[in-house]
């Protein structure tokens, strides 16, 4: 006997509808199951029409007597009243929701889980204050069922109390509520949503906090500018690091100053992403930048370098220039980077210069600068080789070689008769790396050279041009 009949009696059927669907919610009552779950899928496919079925459906919620039926592929499945009772529910649409809101309290824990499983799916906001009350009720899975529900809502109303939860005790519970919020806020994209999703950034919750970070971020309404700049001084790092990852996004000038100021955070992570949020900035940071590169710490200092040589404007040629003079030989180094990445004609000879510097790691760096540069500094370095140390000449040879410009190749052959050895292999070696032929005849005479390294090279080069 698998007779179950609806809580509601059949006196309860409202007399001024329908007559097919009067017919239909006396289905619900038939001794077989199998009945009522048709009478149950009718009733949803007629959708909100059917909107008087929604009390007997509701009651039908507890009917778990199991039946094999036909789906829509007509393959058999199993189901059962209950379950249809639901999809018929969540059919019918916004008429269920009040109904289902007002049963939720009346119910066991089954069918309260039945209940909040539909209102989600519904997506009505009227069911947001039910599904916030079931985020306490004694059963887990109706916990987590009133968590789902609510991401697939997206009612901003839920924030407070879906963030609350980013505590609980239970895993299960931090991580729905997550997935909760993010669908929540991701979904407030419109200029409406800037001052309610402002007035959350107070929320202590770091993940809470971070998705409407990102939010604004991605939304860039000036309204966000200030608040965002406020938190570059918040005592939570994980916020500080957010809201400058966000500013850059933004791109707006007036984060400029509080991001620089953000480069001598503690944090690195967030003195990183400062430096990352003024590079995006770009052009308009550029004089701040400048104008706070004149002093504080080698720290700041080298950061500020490094986020002018990827903004790479010309502005900043002359100060980073001064700045291959400064103590720290670190700082030193970077410049040097800097001014290769920026490639202005006006940073040559004091790069060239400054191949005489004490450090060997600073001298790489300026090295690699003028091959960065490239042709415009192949007449400079060959004027500059005239005169100078064996280390001096040495490193202005090889530099020629590496930026491969045949205006360097006659000035190289020249020097294959110094007196210096290292002078002679390295200029080999040079014209071995440009690989013009005029070289070829003075560098075979060069394998008659004294020196056997010398030879070694030479012999080297003379391959290479060959093979070219």
């Amino acid at each position: 006997m698998s007779f179950a009949q609806p809580n509601i009696s059949k006196e309860s059927i409202p007399s001024n509808i329908l007559p097919e669907i009067r017919n239909h919610i006396e289905g619900l009552f038939q001794q077989d199951a199998g009945d009522r779950v048709k009478a149950a899928r009718i009733l949803g496919e007629m959708g909100s029409h059917a909107s008087p079925a929604v009390p007997f459906l509701i009651s039908m919620l507890e009917d778990e007597h199991p039946v094999l039926s036909r789906n829509g592929t007509k393959t058999m499945e199993s189901t059962t009243p209950a379950k249809e009772a639901a999809i018929a529910l969540w059919k019918i649409g916004k008429p269920s929701a009040e109904p289902l809101s007002k049963a939720f309290q009346k119910e066991g824990a089954n069918v309260r889980k039945k209940i909040v499983q539909v209102l989600g799916k519904i997506q009505d906001q009227y069911a947001t204050k039910t599904l916030i009350n079931a985020l306490n009720d004694e059963d887990i899975h109706v916990q987590c069922a009133a968590i789902e529900a609510l991401g697939e809502i997206k009612d901003a109303r839920a924030i407070e109390s879906l963030s609350a939860l980013l505590k609980h005790k239970k895993s299960r519970i931090q991580q729905a509520a997550q997935g909760a919020l993010s669908k929540i806020i991701k979904n407030m994209k419109d200029n409406q949503a800037v001052e309610p999703l402002i007035d959350i950034l107070n929320s202590k919750e770091f993940f809470t906090r971070s998705l409407v970070i990102g939010a604004l971020a991605d939304m860039k309404d000036t309204r966000a500018v200030e608040p965002l700049i406020g938190i570059l001084k918040d005592e939570d790092a994980n916020g500080r690091s957010e809201a400058a990852k966000a500013l850059g996004n933004m791109k707006d000038s007036r984060a400029i100053v509080p991001l620089i100021d953000a480069l001598s955070d503690k944090e690195s992570r967030v003195s990183d992403n400062a430096a990352k949020a003024l590079s995006e900035i770009g052009s308009p940071a550029v004089e701040p930048l400048i104008l706070a590169f004149q002093d504080g710490d080698i720290k700041r200092r080298t950061k500020i370098a490094i986020i002018l040589g990827k903004i790479k404007d010309n502005r900043a040629v002359i100060s980073l220039i001064d700045a291959l003079r400064d103590e720290s030989w670190t700082l030193r180094l970077q410049v040097a980077m800097v001014l290769g990445n920026i490639k202005d004609a006006r940073a040559i000879a004091p790069l060239i210069d400054a191949l005489h510097d004490k450090h060997p790691h600073v001298r790489e760096a300026v090295s690699n600068a003028l091959i960065e540069i490239g042709k415009s500094a192949v007449q400079p370095l060959i004027m500059a080789f005239q005169e100078g140390d064996i280390k001096f000449r040495s490193a202005i040879i090889i530099i020629l070689g590496e930026i491969k410009d045949d205006h360097a190749v006659i000035p190289l052959i020249e020097v294959l008769n110094e007196t210096s050895w290292v002078i002679r292999s390295e200029a080999a070696k040079a014209l071995g790396n440009i690989g013009d032929p005029r070289a070829l005849i003075p560098l075979t005479n060069a394998l008659n050279d004294k020196d056997s390294y010398v030879r070694d090279i030479t012999a080297w080069a003379l391959e290479k041009i060959k093979s070219k």
